[in-house]
């Protein structure tokens, strides 16, 4: 049987879409449901039998059924005549777990009987036998690929001769072998390679195939195939596969007519390596080469800002880094804020350790070895430098404590190539933030590969401002693979001094300064992120640099297929700056929060402001599932992280590898998602002793009454948190310490603009959590985090999250120490009931044997699903 929630409560909003609209309520849509149905965006993904998975749209009936029909080949998506009177594995009609969420949603329970991974569809039928369109589950879905180029028949980057087909649903199966297809000046079909056992998940995201070891050059199609079923085009990306590089003339520093330099002589060398470069650079391109040895490049003699300009086709090579130094700042003067080399493109670093001598502080200004771009940053053209920075590759060096080793200058990045290197710089080892007072420059790392990496930590530590080390901060991206990189924050090697504090202030990290879009993070680690201050975070995407353009949730005034008009001004300043009349909200996220459509995420491709009417029209990409309504639906526009697969790192804080030093919180190892974030996944990571993994979802917006009230989002839209192992915390005998799996929850007190949905379509499923929970107990848990909202302060700021399957053991001990609380809380399996900010949760099949308190939730707040088939659990123990 199903325990219901209550009747979900009106949103207390004028003129706004009631949550809980009747179905006689919607004259205006077809009788049967429409469907999410558009396979990126925000349509059902991948089910195993036994799971829930929500259906969501607009136009539900609590009468409706849902039926499902394997795919077998590539037969057409007609559905049978009749809903199927017996279930199988083939096809029949599957269990409604939840109609609470109508008519916005259904949430069904897949029968037992099903096969794993197998592909079906899924049509949801009335009472009167109306059929809506179909939708699938567990087909192969390609969205991109990595690399986006390979030499005819060279490896390059010390990649191996790989192409990484990234999306969901790519693994292979019993009987059903994943295949890529290329078609181009030849057709080739090769077969997907099996993930590593200790990381088979990643299977789901990735379909690797080596290439031949000779290709024709040219442009390819890349296709995806499972089994017997048609092929499937990565749509928007061609393979390129160049013609082999000729080889380089060198230019060899130690040449008599560029100065007679030679290594090992202490004497300063820059003078020697400008010319070899310029002679380089008038020969069409070269390589620029350095013997074995230590070569001296002063500080002194270094220009500023860039440094030493490297033109596009130069590159600078060692006889390896074991065997090649570059040695800067031996005066030990104060060091300026510059690099010491400034790429300009068409680069290749290979084989060098670029050595420090400099010993920084905390006020040292923010020297670098690599600039990617020059320091004109705007002005990049009229100055005759490129405008963007293209063709880089770093590879197989040393980079022994300078300040940060590889920065950017603002402008664009494409096919940026940083892999197989040693880093221990002080402040920052990979430091790709971009420009925030560019407004009008797009920033962003774009088909690149961070991969293979070794990070050690500095000694910078500022425990006012709650700073250290950190391993590598990305702020926009498009298509990136970073995968296999190790955070090693025992290591003491690049330490000033043995006594100085180890480990980082966090490892990877990510912030919106544009987009991140497309990104795999996979198979990396990271050891002792919390050693240093601050939140200590091992992965992090942070909503750090977004920009908003409404001062709040808009209301739709008209909408077309691709469109929607909003009665509001777009903000015209982002970061204290004019933004681009007309364009700069180009590439932007429009995420719905309220009516019809609601949780749909779509790109902004162009907008039209109006204002005679005070009205913006944005058209989006691609068209929506469901055409939002006048009056009723509300949206926000903001930057996103979108389609962003965290799958199979490893993430360790344990003593003695680690000393939990952190100075300012009992913080460490955490995996965030503090943003934005639309189609994404978290799964199968392994955290040990660490923070666990924390969202955030939060509404604000500007109110002139209100000094609180700032206008900014954290929406969360069908987030699936999937298979991973969290076990224990970083103190778990003290409730300020927080692991588990936690959703904060936040809204602003904007009593002129309630607060919309945030969060819609969360999955926590197949979740190991041993000995960790979060603040006021649970191991899975959401509760506020500050305000939450205006009066009455019950708003549906988390609709229809998924919590099911999951195991949470070790909960049986004492309360923790109590934290900013004069009372200890109970040991919780799932507490959902600190705020009534939760709505239409559905729990099933959730095992917490021993915990002190299964269940902490609201009645009318949750769906607890008990057949009677089914094992006790947190949520059905008493039935």
């Amino acid at each position: 049987m199903f325990h219901k929630a209550a009747p979900r409560r009106p949103r207390l909003i004028a003129a706004i879409i009631c949550a809980n609209l009747s179905p006689a309520a919607v004259p205006a849509w077809a009788a049967a449901p429409i469907l999410y149905h558009q396979a990126h965006h925000e349509t059902p993904v991948a089910g195993e039998p036994d799971d829930l998975l929500l259906i969501p749209g607009y136009g539900f009936h609590a009468d409706d059924r849902v039926v499902y029909e394997a795919v077998e080949g590539v037969e057409g998506p007609t559905h049978p005549r009749d809903p199927p009177q017996q279930t199988t594995a083939t096809r029949g009609v599957a269990d409604v777990a939840s109609s609470a969420g109508i008519p916005y949603s259904l949430t069904i329970r897949l029968p037992k009987v099903m096969r794993a991974d197998q592909a079906y569809r899924l049509w949801v039928v009335t009472a009167a036998n109306e059929w809506s369109g179909w939708v699938q589950i567990n087909e192969p879905r390609p969205l991109w690929f990595s690399p986006a180029f390979m030499y005819s028949s060279v490896s390059f980057a010390s990649l191996p001769r790989n192409i990484k087909v990234i999306g969901r649903n790519l693994e292979t199966t019993p009987g059903a072998v994943t295949q890529v297809r290329l078609l181009g000046p030849r057709e080739l079909t090769l077969t997907a390679e099996r993930a590593p056992a200790d990381a088979a998940a990643l299977e789901r995201y990735v379909a690797l195939a080596r290439l031949p070891d000779k290709l024709e050059p040219g442009s390819y199609r890349v296709q995806v195939r499972r089994g017997e079923s048609g092929w499937i085009e990565v749509a928007e990306q061609q393979l390129q596969i160049r013609p082999d590089p000729v080889r380089q003339s060198e230019f060899k520093v130690d040449d008599a007519e560029y100065g007679g330099c030679k290594a090992n002589d202490d004497q300063d060398d820059v003078t020697c390596v400008q010319r070899a470069i310029a002679a380089a650079k008038a020969a069409g391109g070269g390589a620029v080469i350095f013997g074995p040895g230590t070569w001296n490049l002063s500080d002194l003699t270094l220009p500023q800002p860039d440094g030493i300009l490297v033109p596009e086709g130069v590159s600078l090579r060692g006889a390896g880094k074991l065997s090649t130094t570059l040695l800067q700042n031996t005066d030990a003067k104060n060091i300026a804020a510059k690099a010491v080399f400034t790429l300009l493109g068409g680069n290749v670093v290979e084989g060098i350790t670029f050595r420090d001598a400099h010993v920084y502080s905390n006020a040292s200004a923010s020297a670098t070895v690599f600039k990617l771009g020059a320091q004109s940053g705007e002005d990049a053209h009229k100055a005759g430098y490129p405008d963007s920075v293209d063709d880089v590759i770093i590879t197989r060096n040393a980079f022994d404590r300078p300040n940060i080793a590889i920065s950017d200058s603002g402008l664009p990045l494409s096919r940026l190539f940083i892999t197989d290197n040693e880093f221990g710089a002080f402040r920052g080892a990979i430091e790709l933030p971009g420009k925030r007072f560019m407004v009008n420059t797009r920033f962003d790392v774009r088909d690149s590969v961070i991969a293979g990496n070794v990070f050690r930590p500095g000694s910078y530590l500022d425990i006012k401002i709650r700073q250290g080390t950190l391993a590598s901060e990305i702020g926009a991206s498009t298509r990136v693979d970073f995968s296999r990189n190790t955070a090693d924050g025992a290591a003491t090697g690049e330490l000033y001094s043995p006594a100085d504090p180890r480990g980082w202030r966090a490892a990877f990290f990510w912030l919106l300064n544009g987009n991140q879009e497309m990104l795999l993070v996979s198979q990396n680690t990271a050891t002792c992120t919390g050693d240093k201050a601050g939140d200590g975070e091992a992965i992090s995407y942070d909503n750090n640099g977004n920009t908003f353009a409404l001062a709040r949730a808009g209301t739709a005034v008209t909408a077309g297929a691709d469109s929607i008009t909003v009665r509001s001004p777009l903000a015209a300043r982002q970061n204290d700056r004019n933004v681009r009349v007309g364009d700069y909200y180009n590439g932007h996220w429009i995420q719905v929060g309220e009516g019809p459509g609601l949780g749909q995420v779509r790109k902004i491709r162009s907008y039209h402001e109006d204002p005679a009417s005070g009205t913006v029209t944005f058209r989006v990409v691609p068209n929506w599932d469901v055409v939002p309504v006048a009056g009723k639906t509300r949206i926000s526009v903001g930057r996103e992280f979108w389609q962003v697969y965290t799958v199979a790192n490893t993430v360790d804080h344990r003593q003695p590898l680690c000393r939990k030093s952190n100075r300012t919180d009992q913080k460490g190892g955490g995996i965030v998602m503090w943003a934005q974030n639309a189609d994404s996944a978290i799964e199968a990571n392994r955290q040990y002793e660490s923070d666990g993994i924390l969202f955030h979802q939060y509404y604000n917006a500007d109110e002139e009454s209100c000094t609180e009230c700032h206008a900014g989002t954290f929406f969360a839209d069908f987030l699936e948190i999937r298979g991973n192992l969290i076990d224990g915390e970083y103190a778990w005998a003290d409730d300020c310490s927080s692991s588990g799996i936690f959703g904060s929850i936040a809204a602003g007190p904007t009593p002129h603009s309630p607060p919309p949905t945030v969060s819609y379509g969360l999955s926590i499923s197949h979740n190991t959590i041993i000995g960790a929970d979060g603040r006021q107990g649970g191991a899975i848990s959401m509760m506020p985090t500050w305000r939450q909202g205006p009066p009455p302060n019950r708003w549906p700021l988390v609709d229809s999250a998924l919590i099911f399957h999951n195991a949470m053991l070790g909960l049986d001990s004492a309360p923790a120490k109590a934290c900013a609380s004069p009372s200890a809380h109970a040991r919780t399996a799932i507490s959902l009931a600190a705020s009534a900010l939760v709505s239409n949760s559905v729990l099933y099949s959730n095992s917490c044997i021993g915990a002190r308190r299964p269940l902490d939730i609201r009645e009318d707040s949750a769906v607890r699903v008990c057949p009677e088939d089914a094992a006790p659990s947190c949520e059905c123990a008493s039935r």
